[in-house]
């Protein structure tokens, strides 16, 4: 554990937000003003559903081994699906550890989980990658690596690049600021990954649909995400496997 950190309820470390650098306090504050319609917000609608629908299908998918690691949980979406949790935002840890009473629940920065070497068979982060610099992408891959066993895997995603470009989107400041391509990764990895599956998601401008329309759709998306068709989505799922 670095010194950023300090044990807290139940040895779940705890982070003070004077300690952190100011772009991060500025991630802080924004998703601890979000926190208490978070859920409502964001993921009530038929285009939150749908999001969360192909998201689900993809984990259950790909997670493997009892102890699952949800990196930036928020407010416990897809805490069913994992054994802890970690967020930076103290008050999406609050909504969460009171969602999941039993459930392990880090108040702590992604690039210094408080856990041992080898400590899990599966992490994933999901719309937290787009949120930061190259550097610090690095850095929590690092982390990761750590933290995962040997054949662990990492499963995450990203906002597609190529599809950005194709519709000309330019993202400005670390909201969804970042893009990458699934060439990056390798440069990120720094050879200590092995890229074992990616699919596509959102290949269709979802909000664009009728809201009746969305559930058809889902079924459609689910089997095209899996082909080349993929390298055109709004994002990109991908799971690699630690290989030392």
């Amino acid at each position: 554990m670095s010194s950023e950190t300090s044990v807290g309820r139940s040895g779940q470390a705890d982070v003070a937000p004077e300690e952190l650098p100011a772009e991060e306090r500025e991630v802080v504050a924004y998703y601890d003003a979000l926190a208490p319609t978070y859920d409502a917000d964001r993921f009530s609608g038929s285009y939150g559903a749908y999001l969360d629908g192909l998201e689900r299908r993809a984990l259950r998918r790909w997670l493997q081994g009892p102890r699952v690691l949800d990196l930036a949980c928020g407010t416990g979406r897809f805490l069913d699906l994992a054994s802890e949790g970690l967020d930076l935002s103290g008050k999406m840890v609050e909504r969460a550890r009171t969602k999941w009473p039993d459930k392990r629940i880090h108040h702590a920065p992604a690039w210094s989980i408080p856990a041992d070497d080898g400590s899990y068979d599966t992490v994933f982060a999901l719309h937290f990658f787009m949120h930061l610099h190259l550097g610090a992408i690095r850095r929590v891959l690092d982390e990761c690596r750590r933290v995962l066993r040997r054949g662990g895997v990492m499963v995450f995603d990203f906002p597609n690049a190529l599809r950005r470009r194709l519709v000309g989107y330019k993202a400005s400041g670390w909201h969804a600021g970042t893009e990458l391509m699934a060439s990056d990764l390798r440069m990120l990895g720094g050879g200590h990954w092995r890229l074992v599956a990616s699919r596509g998601v959102a290949l269709a401008p979802i909000h664009r649909l009728p809201h009746a329309a969305r559930p058809a759709f889902m079924a459609a998306e689910v089997l095209l995400g899996r082909t080349l068709l993929k390298h055109l989505a709004s994002y990109q799922l991908v799971k690699l496997e630690k290989v030392d």
